[in-house]
């Protein structure tokens, strides 16, 4: 009966989350506080990732007819 009850509260948690799908706007500040708790690894594959963006839109050409 106690596992009954437990399953039926799990399923009921599940069904009343909320999934978050698409885009999520992001303040800095919010930004910034996630980054500082991040590992000193994630730190530096954001940074690279950073980098590396920077390097293809400086290489970017932007044609206008």
């Amino acid at each position: 009966m106690k596992n009954l009850n437990a399953n039926t509260q799990n399923l009921s948690q599940v069904s009343n989350s909320q999934s978050e799908y698409g885009l999520i706007n992001k303040s800095e500040e919010e930004k910034l506080k996630e980054n500082i708790l991040r590992s000193p690894l994630e730190k530096l594959q954001l940074f690279t990732k950073m980098l590396r963006r920077e390097s293809v839109l400086k290489k970017a050409k932007i044609h206008r007819s």
